[in-house]
C-alpha cells in the first residue's frame, strides 16, 4: 500500500501566506480607488472640470488642493497618507468633502452596541484612536447617537401606504439576571405591489399573545395602513386573533415551513406506533417532504386544493394524525395563490421576517441581556436605524452632499 507523504503545512496556513502576499497589492488598489472616488465626489460638487471657466450661476464651491489622512482603517489593514481633495466657498471658507462624522457611520453598528451596553463616549473616543481611525470628540459621538434617536422616531411615525401583504414574526431575547423572564421582539414586514419589502415596525413585549400583536397592528393601522390583502405568520394563535380584530378582511396564510415541521412530528408519531424501524421512519419522512411541497407547485387555488385531497386520501390510512392536522389548517394553506402578483410565492412562508430576525439575532446575541422592555426597544430601534445608515454610506449623491454642505451641523 502506498502511503501519502506527511505534509508540514495546512490549508489555513497556505491561505494566510497567500493573503500576506497579496495584502500590499490590495491595499494599494484600495487606496487608489478611494482617492479616485473622493476626486469624483469633489468634481460632482464643484460642477465643472479643472481650469474650466464659467458654469452655473449658483456655483459656490471651488477646488482647494488636498489634505492627507494619516491612517484609514479598512478590512484588509491600514491605508496611510490618503489624499483627500479640499473644497472652499466663494468667500474663501473651507468646506470638507468628507467629514469625520461621515466616516464614523461605517462603525454605527459597533458604536450602538457599545453605547447601549454602557460604554461611555470617552471610552469610544480612545478606542477609535487605538484603531487608527483618528480623533473624535465625545460630543461628536453623542451627537451621532442623538441624531440616530431622532431618525428612529421619525422613521416609526412615517405614514404607510401601498403595502399588499404583511409578514409577522417574533424573536425571543433574554433579560439581565438569572431569575428574569425572557422578552420577545415582534416585527411586521410589509410587501409592496412591486414585490419590494421593508420592516414597518416592531414592539417589545413580555409575551407573544393577542394583546401584543394587536398593539403592533393597531400602530400600523393608525399610520395609514388601513387594509392589507394577506397576512402571513406562524401558528401562534394570538397572531390570528389580533389579525381578526384589526384586519378582518385580510386573507390569512400560515407559514408553510412551520407547518411542515408540525406535520412531520405528527407523522413520526403515527409511524412510530405502526413501525419501530428507524429506516422506515426516515423513508416515510423523505417521501412526505417531497409530496408535501408538490402541493404548492400548483398554478391556482383550485388545482392546489385538488392535489391536497389526493394527498390526504393517500396518507390518511397510515398517518391519521398528520392528515387531520393538515385538514384542520386547510383554510390557511393556499391563500397566497389568490394574490394577482408575480411575487406571491414569497409570502407563503414567513422567511422575509425570519431573515430580518436572523440578522438582528446575530447582533443581539453579543449583547448580555436587557434591563427592561424599554431598554430592549431602544437597542432594537438604534440597530434598525443604524443598519439603514450603513446601507446608505456608499450611495451618497452629489445633491445629497451639497445639501449636507448647506445644512449647518
Amino acid at each position: 500500500m502506498t502511503h501519502v507523504p506527511a505534509t508540514h503545512s495546512t490549508l489555513s496556513r497556505l491561505m494566510r501566506q497567500v493573503e500576506d502576499q497579496v495584502r500590499e497589492h490590495v491595499l494599494q488598489t484600495y487606496k487608489s480607488y478611494l482617492e479616485r472616488l473622493l476626486e469624483a465626489l469633489r468634481d460632482a460638487v464643484v460642477g465643472r472640470d479643472r481650469y474650466a471657466r464659467g458654469g452655473p450661476e449658483d456655483v459656490s464651491y471651488y477646488r482647494y488642493g488636498y489634505r492627507k489622512w494619516k491612517t484609514v482603517q479598512v478590512p484588509w489593514g491600514t491605508l496611510t497618507e490618503v489624499r483627500v481633495p479640499r473644497i472652499r466657498t466663494s468667500c474663501g471658507k473651507e468646506v470638507r468633502l468628507v467629514t469625520y462624522e461621515h466616516r464614523l457611520k461605517a462603525l454605527t453598528e459597533e458604536l450602538l452596541l457599545g453605547y447601549v451596553g454602557g460604554m461611555s463616549a470617552r471610552t469610544w473616543t480612545i478606542l477609535l484612536r487605538e484603531l487608527g481611525i483618528g480623533e473624535a470628540h465625545p460630543q461628536t459621538l453623542l451627537r451621532l447617537i442623538r441624531r440616530l434617536r431622532e431618525e428612529k422616531e421619525r422613521w416609526r411615525k412615517r405614514p404607510l401606504s401601498g403595502v399588499k401583504a404583511l409578514v409577522l414574526d417574533g424573536v425571543w431575547a433574554k433579560r439581565r439576571g438569572s431569575d428574569q423572564k425572557k422578552l420577545v421582539v415582534l416585527s411586521a414586514v410589509g410587501v409592496k405591489e412591486d414585490g419590494t419589502h421593508e420592516l414597518l415596525d416592531w414592539i417589545v413585549a413580555a409575551r407573544e399573545d393577542r394583546a401584543s400583536y394587536e398593539r403592533l397592528l393597531t400602530g400600523l393601522y393608525e399610520r395609514g395602513l388601513e387594509e392589507v390583502e394577506l397576512v402571513v405568520a406562524d401558528e401562534a394563535e394570538g397572531i390570528w386573533q389580533a389579525v381578526e380584530t384589526v384586519y378582518p378582511e385580510a386573507k390569512k396564510q400560515i407559514c408553510l415551513w412551520h407547518l411542515q415541521r408540525t406535520l412531520e412530528q405528527k407523522l413520526l408519531q403515527d409511524m412510530g406506533e405502526r413501525k419501530g424501524k428507524n429506516a422506515d421512519l426516515q423513508k416515510e419522512r423523505r417521501a412526505f417532504r417531497a409530496e408535501y411541497w408538490k402541493l404548492f407547485e400548483a398554478g391556482g387555488k383550485e388545482e392546489a386544493e385538488g392535489a391536497c385531497e389526493a394527498f390526504v386520501k393517500k396518507w390518511a390510512p397510515k398517518a391519521p394524525r398528520m392528515t387531520a392536522a393538515l385538514l384542520w389548517r386547510k383554510e390557511r394553506l393556499f391563500s397566497y395563490l389568490e394574490l394577482p402578483y408575480a411575487w406571491k410565492k414569497k409570502v407563503r412562508t414567513s422567511n422575509l421576517a425570519e431573515n430580518l430576525v436572523r440578522h438582528m439575532r446575530s447582533f443581539l446575541r453579543r449583547y448580555p441581556g436587557y434591563m427592561s422592555l424599554a431598554h430592549a426597544d431602544e437597542v432594537v430601534g438604534l440597530y434598525v436605524v443604524g443598519m439603514q445608515v450603513i446601507q446608505e454610506v456608499g450611495r451618497r449623491t452629489p445633491y445629497q452632499l451639497q445639501r449636507n454642505f448647506n445644512t449647518p451641523p
